[in-house]
């Protein structure tokens, strides 16, 4: 077992307020999920988006918007 125990990555973020974005949309649809910052090495970090391992798919389905590319103009 894991420190995080069933805690898995949902999505990952080098922005701050992307993640918060996609924490609040899990949460809003009902999908428990917490938001972990990780330090990297010379003041870098990374922002990982964790649920359940049982809420990965939906979680994921409902990330998705989030990283697809924008429409042509």
């Amino acid at each position: 077992m894991s420190i995080l125990g069933n805690l898995v990555v949902a999505a990952l973020f080098d922005d701050r307020s992307k993640a918060e974005e996609a924490w609040g949309l899990l949460v809003d649809e009902g999908v428990p999920a917490s938001l972990i910052t990780d330090p990297g090495l010379l003041g870098g970090y990374e922002l990982s988006v964790m649920v359940e391992r049982d809420d990965l798919e939906r979680a994921q389905e409902l990330l998705a918007p989030l990283f697809s590319p924008p429409p042509d103009r």
